[in-house]
């Protein structure tokens, strides 16, 4: 192909755009960048591959040599420079993680890998270092399959290649859109629903339609659609889909039309902007390590000043492994023939492997770590070992069915036999798990029998919706719900205990940014009659308990942390900081306000009880995290096993009633509420 400065140019737009969305969120939208090299690289192969099949020479070793040159070098650098910092600076966890990671970016599947993870936007993006290498992955398993079919194509039906590869981008176009809505991991993250975006690129080079006419203000126009969705997008939107529709088709209109002579060319073609144009692949590599590894040194996105070095930095980085790493090995008489090429990679590749592989059968070199770090992230492990036979998996893997938990075949507790009626069942979502030690050590203390039944973000409300979560989910909770207050109307337990993560479900939110790096100053605000929709499900659901001559407990949440406690107690031990992490009581009071008056209220209109856990953690100034130098969580909202035990004593009075009464209840035909 004729080179044209100005892709150059338009490569430079693309990658300073990423820099300056990781750079501290500089430019909101500038993640579409990775859309516009989408187009570019679709335009540039499918003008190459078109060129050589018109002239009868390609060949498909030829051209996976070309992208192993091109492709290779510079990434496995980027993976084993950043798997040599990454063990100073990356706790076991993360470690750990990275070393997954390199081997999935090693073998071109980081999407694949990324998108079985937490999100792109997620907080805990910092803690990958390779998370950038997903666009990659997209790229070469394109390339797998495209070749072929053009070759095939070209070869055995040249008029079809236009219509057919029309119609795989409106057929992959169409299936982001619906991703997009249904499955958004999927749709940001996998082939199919991105490959239109290549394909965009590889119409234009192929040039279905007539040059469009008016080049200058039609290429001004692509590059103010560029801009457009740098400046007005944020992590808010959906994305890929029709919103990706703005940058694609803006950077087809540039490539299209910004030829020679036109304004937009002479733009895209300033030195400044093709010299960054010509190291864009290795910036685009190497930014994102530096920053990711820098912020998580620091606990905070880079900033000001520390944003502009950052990029001057990663800028010297792509320069020097553009000279040094990327150009000699694109040079043809490096390794000679392409079995050599393609050895040397192999072999490059599988040290990469190894070396990922080395931190994740380490468990991220864990054993290195001071006993103090390894004590903090013991932690993590102190939880419910029953939780894992008794909890209700909301993708319906394990746990009792909804049959199960009508007849009865769940987790019971007590010296009672299975088929007896239960003296209280504890129902709810994971903090239900969570809670349970302290209900059943104070159970077992009084004699009492009953049963469990919980499934993960689904609180004991039958028919309620959870704002915000999928929707095999969503159906999984109201089959495991129904089923519970079907068993519980059966059998007539003297208590129901309700536990759940209230404040969540009252404010439709979580508590901030929560995980590994939170920010207080980033806690949505609530939504908008969510605390009503909960008051009125927890009211008609407490009428049939009553209707059934059953005592409900409200059991409220224990204050949230926000940060996940191990890890960041062992995060700051590790940096020789003394772990500061108990929230404030005003913030914990201020959550947990309107949820505790929806309890409190509706448990006053249906002779409920309430029990509240927070004196327990709270003084005056702060809510502990641990105590004696013992954590009391496993993560950023759900008490450890420790903890729980430890407020078993809240539910002594109940239980206490429960026992005196029993040689009573015992003559019924049903246990008397109390």
């Amino acid at each position: 192909m004729t080179y044209r400065p100005e892709i150059d140019g338009l490569r430079a737009v693309a990658v300073l755009a990423v820099l300056l969305f990781h750079a501290g969120g500089i430019l909101p939208g500038g993640y579409a960048g990775v859309d516009v090299f989408f187009v570019i690289s679709g335009y540039v192969i499918t003008g190459v591959l078109s060129a050589e099949l018109a002239r009868g020479g390609f060949t498909l070793a030829g051209f996976y040599e070309r992208r192993v040159r091109r492709i290779a070098p510079a990434l496995l650098a980027t993976i084993g420079i950043t798997a040599a910092v990454a063990p100073f600076v990356l706790l076991p966890p993360d470690l750990d993680a990275f070393g997954e990671s390199a081997v999935a970016a090693a073998l071109m599947v980081a999407n694949v890998h990324f998108w079985l993870e937490a999100g792109y936007f997620d907080t805990e993006s910092l803690t990958k270092p390779l998370l950038h290498t997903w666009s990659l992955g997209i790229e070469e398993q394109f390339y797998l399959v495209y070749p072929l079919l053009l070759a095939a194509l070209w070869r055995r039906a040249r008029r079809a290649v236009v219509p057919v590869l029309l119609a795989l981008f409106v057929i992959s176009l169409a299936a982001s859109v619906w991703a997009v809505a249904e499955k958004p991991q999927a749709a940001f993250f996998l082939a199919p629903f991105r490959v239109w975006e290549l394909l965009l690129g590889a119409l234009i080079a192929l040039r279905p339609l007539p040059r469009l006419r008016f080049g200058s203000p039609m290429a001004g126009l692509g590059i103010a659609m560029i801009g457009a969705a740098y400046l007005l997008y944020d992590d808010s939107v959906g994305f890929p889909g029709l919103a990706a529709l703005l940058p694609t088709v803006g950077a087809a209109l540039v490539i299209a039309c910004a030829r020679e002579g036109t304004r937009a060319a002479q733009i895209l073609g300033a030195p400044l902007l093709v010299a960054v144009g010509r190291i864009s692949y290795s910036l685009y590599l190497v930014h994102w390590p530096l920053i990711a590894l820098i912020e998580y040194r620091g606990g905070d996105p880079v900033q000001g000043w520390e944003s502009v070095a950052v990029i001057a930095l990663s800028l010297a980085i792509a320069a020097l492994s553009y000279v040094y790493v990327e150009q000699p090995f694109r040079r043809p008489a490096r390794f000679g023939a392409y079995w050599r090429v393609f050895g040397a990679a192999t072999a490059a590749t599988a040290v990469a492997c190894a070396v990922g592989a080395s931190f994740d059968m380490s468990d991220g070199m864990a054993g290195q770590m001071p006993a103090n770090v390894r004590a903090a992230f013991a932690a993590g492990k102190d939880v419910w070992k029953d939780g894992d036979r008794c909890f209700v998996d909301t993708k319906g893997r394990s746990g009792p069915t909804p049959d199960d938990i009508r007849s009865g075949r769940m987790c019971r507790f007590g010296a009672a036999s299975a088929a007896a009626r239960p003296d209280f069942v504890i129902w709810g979502d994971s903090h239900a798990a969570s809670m349970a030690p302290a209900i059943l050590t104070s159970a077992g203390r009084h004699g009492a029998s009953g049963a469990f039944v919980g499934a993960g973000s689904c609180p004991p409300l039958p028919g309620y919706d959870t704002l915000d979560v999928r929707d095999r989910t969503e159906r999984r909770c109201h089959e495991t719900n129904a089923a519970a207050l079907d068993y519980v109307e059966a059998q007539r337990p003297a208590y129901v205990f309700l536990v759940a993560r209230w404040p969540k479900y009252a404010l439709g939110s979580e508590f901030g940014n929560e995980g590994y790096f939170f920010d207080p100053r980033k806690i949505k605000p609530p939504v908008a009659g969510e605390d009503v929709r909960l008051e009125a499900a927890l009211d008609a659901t407490l009428a049939r308990l009553r209707a059934a001559g059953v005592t409900p407990v409200l059991v409220m949440d224990t204050p949230e942390p926000g940060y996940d406690v191990p890890y960041a107690t062992a995060r700051e031990l590790l940096q020789n900081e003394t772990p500061n992490l108990a929230p404030a009581r005003s913030a914990v009071a201020a959550r947990q306000a309107r949820p505790l008056a929806i309890l409190t209220a509706v448990a006053g209109r249906h002779g409920g009880e309430v029990i509240d856990p927070t004196p327990a953690f709270c003084d005056d100034a702060t809510c502990r995290v641990e105590r004696d130098g013992v954590l009391l969580y496993s993560d950023e909202d759900h008490i450890s096993l420790t903890a729980a035990t430890e407020l078993s004593g809240l539910y002594d009075p109940l239980f206490a009633e429960l026992a005196r009464r029993r040689p009573d209840a015992a003559k019924s035909s049903r246990p008397a509420a109390p």
